[in-house]
């Protein structure tokens, strides 16, 4: 990784992290790009070196912080069979209560979860390739279509009602709808 990757990396985590502590306390609308910059300690011009405002920060964090549990769980459940990250996606969004609760509220959030959908529909499809590598591309997309929007549903229902089951059992929940994606035609 170059000196300029590092440095935008580290520009990115400053800045998530400055919204997951703001946040956590307080509405994620009343959240601007000055109290961001501030909280992270980076110049308003670097913001916009990176994001063009406020929503593509939010949109490109989500969909980054999927991609990142994606990897993680490849990188540390080599043989998994799971078709996107949920456990990791699970975990993540209980660790951050208080955030996630404010985030659901907000009014971004129906285009973030739009693009985080998005994001799993891709992954799910790639993890098809390996899964059923004799489906074809329609039948890949149709699965990955239904599962991403199980997956993110379950997160948005769970956000939404108080994190009312454990990550664990989200994560069962998720499973037990993903299997039903994977029978063969009847």
């Amino acid at each position: 990784m170059s000196n300029i990757d590092r440095r935008a990396a580290r520009t990115r985590t400053l800045l998530s992290q400055a919204l997951m502590d703001l946040g956590a306390s307080r509405s994620i609308d009343g959240i601007d790009v000055g109290d961001l910059v501030g909280a992270a300690g980076v110049a308003r011009s670097t913001f916009y070196g990176h994001y063009s405002n406020k929503e593509d920060f939010l949109i490109r964090s989500f969909v980054g912080m999927i991609g990142a549990g994606e990897r993680d769980e490849r990188a540390q459940i080599p043989d998994r069979t799971a078709l996107a990250p949920a456990r990791y996606l699970f975990a993540h969004v209980y660790s951050a209560q208080e955030f996630a609760a404010q985030f659901v509220q907000s009014e971004f959030s129906t285009q973030v979860f739009i693009a985080g959908e998005a994001k799993l529909r891709e992954i799910v499809d790639e993890n098809l390739k390996v899964r059923a590598p004799a489906w074809n591309a329609a039948r890949r997309h149709e699965t990955a279509v239904y599962v991403a929007a199980g997956l993110m549903g379950l997160i948005r229902w769970w956000m939404l009602n108080s994190f009312n089951r454990t990550p664990e059992q989200m994560e069962a929940a998720f499973a037990r709808l993903s299997a039903a994606a994977m029978l063969d035609d009847a």
